[in-house]
This record gives C-alpha cells, structure tokens and sequence, in this order.
C-alpha cells in the first residue's frame, strides 16, 4: 500500500504528463520527424516543470508502427505522413514520481483512423477496467493477447503489455526515476503471461495492437490495493485515451 502523499505525487505527475502529451499531439504537423516529436516532448515535459525522464519518449510513425520494438530510437528519416498512425509515449519525472502515457494519433486530425486504433483504444481500457485485487499479473496479459485475437488482429508486444510504475523507496530511491526504469525490466515487475503475482499497486498498461500493416497503442496507469482502485490522472473508464 502506497502512502497518500506518495499516490498524490504520481496522481500529479500522470495529470501533467496527460498535459505535456495534449499539446505535443496539438503541435504536430505532417512532414515532422520521429526526432522532431521527440524532441517536443522533451521540451514541453520541462516547460510543465518535469526534470527528467523515466525513460526517453517513444515515437513510431507509419509502418514502423506495425511492430513493437525494444529500445527503439527515433528516426531522423521516417516522417508523419498524412492518413497514417502515430504512435507516442512518454514518460516525463520529477525526483519523487513519474507520468507514463501514450497515445495514437492519425493527420490530419478529425482523418478516419485505421480500424485497429479504436481497437487498440478499447483494448487498453478492457484490460484497466477487468484489472483488480483477485487478478493475478499475467490474466491481464492473456485479457489483452484474446481481445486481439477476437478483434482479428495481433499483439505486437508479446513479451509484454505493461509494467509496475516503482515509487521512490529501497534500493530504486537511491537514483530515482533510473533505477525503477531499470528494476522495470525484472520479469517479476512485468505484465506478461507467467507473472502469477496479484494485481496490487501502480501498474502502467499498453497493449499495442497490429493488422499487419500498421499497429496502435494507448498508455495509461492504474493503482490497486484491495478494494481500491484508482484511475491515474484520470476521472473515469471512459476518459482513458482521450487526449
């Protein structure tokens, strides 16, 4: 169980985060670069008063949305073209908590998405929503692996759809956010089918969904602890993905 002041501090954290990625998606244009999101998201974390990151925003544009990669950089080369997803996520950090949110976007704004963007959309929710107390980790795995597969599309994250947010305490205090990022990795702090831990405090999910072609993800954070459950930076179900 967090301590009040503790959840407040991500509670506050995801809201600016929410914030920060509302006005990227505002300023993006057709014809920027992987780099070029990158970089405005970096800039606009420290304009909303974030100092570091969890880990460095995420940016996939295209055809290169269709899979999920590990460590990926941004590319200077591939650029948001018209009618095609773009995917962001981002991780912006203070020395006590974090923001972890992402989106799909398609230009120009108001363009008809590719069908698995909505999918993708109420996949991320399905899985919040299912989430709790009497769940174990990897049932949210397998929820979102079999909401793919009756929307007829893959996950593109086998290894995993998310990961516990760490809060600043024990040995991830000593360099806080960089060692929760790296802890992260640990198997145990992962949302992937053989985690048999129960759902218990902040967990981040983004299941990223793929036809193909081109794939969608959203990102958003949730904490648990018996009967309680929290939406980060959010007020309802139905708010999840909405930037």
């Amino acid at each position: 169980m967090l301590d009040a002041t503790t959840l407040d501090r991500f509670n506050t954290a995801q809201k600016g985060a929410i914030a920060v990625l509302r006005e990227v998606v505002g300023a993006l244009q057709v014809g920027m670069t992987e780099v070029d999101v990158s970089e405005l998201c970096k800039e606009r974390s420290r304009a909303k008063g974030f100092d570091r990151q969890f880990c460095p925003p995420e940016v996939m544009v295209g055809s290169r949305t269709a899979t999920q990669k590990v460590w990926a950089t941004p590319s200077g080369s591939a650029r948001i073209e018209a009618g095609e997803p773009v995917i962001i996520d981002i991780a912006p950090a203070t020395g006590d908590a974090f923001g972890n949110v992402g989106t799909t976007v398609v230009l120009p704004r108001g363009t008809d998405e590719p069908a698995v963007v909505s999918v993708a959309r109420e996949c991320m929710r399905g899985c919040i929503g299912y989430g709790n107390h009497l769940k174990t980790v990897g049932e949210i795995f397998v929820f979102a692996k079999a909401w793919a597969i009756n929307h007829r599309v893959e996950l593109a994250n086998p290894r995993s759809v998310g990961h516990r947010m760490l809060p600043k305490e024990g040995f991830a205090a000593r360099d806080y956010p960089n060692l929760a990022h790296r802890m992260t990795w640990l198997r145990r702090h992962q949302v992937h089918f053989l985690n048999p831990g129960k759902l218990v405090g902040l967990w981040s999910y983004c299941p990223t969904l793929t036809d193909g072609h081109v794939g969608a993800a959203f990102r958003e954070a949730v904490y648990i602890d018996g009967d309680q459950k929290m939406l980060l930076g959010r007020d309802s179900l139905e708010s999840l993905g909405d930037i």
